[in-house]
């Protein structure tokens, strides 16, 4: 099982990258705010680069044009530790991986909130 650990120096980090003919199975997540300033809300979100052939069938996005699709939000206190496995079963990412981390809703970097994602390829 391949795995990523990130500190949330930015406000958007990307966990992995797209496979092409491969879904990411988050297998772990785990997110470390014992050292960060503030509670966090993290929201994992699939980052996918939509087929020209399907925009063509079906008109619904456009062609080559990157995709954001929010698949899981997590709330953690400020001197908390979460980890997750049980709850990753239904929870697939059809391209790449990212996690935002906002604070009372505004995109914040925090050096000490720290995440690690483990995951297969299906």
């Amino acid at each position: 099982m391949p795995s990523i650990v990130v500190d949330m120096t930015a406000a958007n980090m990307n966990l992995v990258t797209e496979k092409r003919n491969a879904k990411v199975k988050p297998s772990l997540i785990m997110v470390d705010n014992v050292d960060a300033l503030a509670d966090s809300q993290l929201v994992f979100q699939d980052l996918f680069t939509t087929d020209a052939s399907i925009v063509a069938a079906t008109g619904v996005a456009v062609a080559g044009g990157a995709q954001a699709v929010n698949r899981l939000r997590i709330n953690v206190s400020i001197d908390a530790c979460v980890s997750l496995r049980d709850e990753l079963k239904d929870v697939k990412f059809l391209g790449g991986a990212r996690v935002d981390r906002t604070v009372l809703g505004v995109p914040t970097l925090d050096a000490g909130c720290h995440v690690t994602l483990g995951y297969d390829l299906e």
